[in-house]
């Protein structure tokens, strides 16, 4: 089962305990409805801004999806049957399961990184800091590049990642990398944006994640560089 059937059959079991129609669900979260038909039956990627969009019309948090699709994910490693050995689906799988395995996963230690996050904005902000500090992570945000220099040198030492866009009023990523380096040449810095890696100009050596991610791989590209700042 791929995380977007997952993701699919989180979708639904919330929609259907709200007694929601597909068109109720398309209609309070602004998403098409046809788009929300493929996403339950899991042939479409969600984005970060479709996770905030649903998680809102449902009247739930985007870490509750984000736990229950791992849920999910992992009771589906296993093979599960009733006495008479008739196969349990994954929905009821996941009201039989759900509360004692999630509560496993939420006492999964994580390693409390401090991460310098820098986005104008505002929407997608809050939408990646709950994403960053839901799976572990602590957070200093900044409001763009200028704002993100200052806080670089005021803790200096403690931050293990930049998280920055691209495109940002006073002074933007690129930018703000040079300077950062400059700082600390050992800074671990990920760039973002909505733009093709081609608009930084050839400037080789830089960690670079186009907008819209998907919340997998992003969490997974800070991971893998902070795992490469600890080998």
């Amino acid at each position: 089962m791929t995380i977007e059937e997952v993701f699919g059959i989180v979708i639904r079991r919330f929609r259907k305990d709200l007694l929601l129609s597909q068109e109720e669900l398309s209609r309070i979260s602004s998403l098409d409805r046809s788009y929300i038909s493929q996403l339950e039956r899991g042939k479409q990627q969600p984005t970060l801004l479709t996770i905030f969009e649903l998680a809102a019309a449902l009247n739930v948090s985007t870490t509750t999806l984000f736990h229950e699709t791992e849920l999910l994910l992992q009771l589906n490693k296993i093979t599960f049957y009733r006495h008479d050995l008739e196969p349990i689906s994954s929905e009821k799988l996941l009201k039989l399961y759900g509360e004692k395995i999630l509560c496993d996963i939420n006492n999964i230690s994580h390693s409390g990184k401090l991460i310098l996050l820098v986005e104008d904005d505002k929407l997608m902000l809050k939408l990646m800091a709950e994403l960053i500090t839901s799976n572990g992570y602590n957070i200093i945000i900044a409001d763009d590049g200028y704002d993100a220099v200052i806080k670089y040198r005021d803790n200096l030492g403690a931050i293990d990642l930049v998280l920055m866009d691209i495109v940002m009023p006073r002074k933007d990523g690129v930018s703000t990398h040079k300077e950062i380096l400059e700082v600390d040449p050992k800074a671990k810095i990920l760039l973002m944006s909505g733009y093709s890696e081609l608009l930084l100009g050839g400037i080789t050596n830089i960690n670079f994640i186009q907008k819209p991610m998907r919340p997998g791989k992003l969490l997974s590209r800070i991971s893998e560089l902070l795992s490469a700042d600890s080998a």
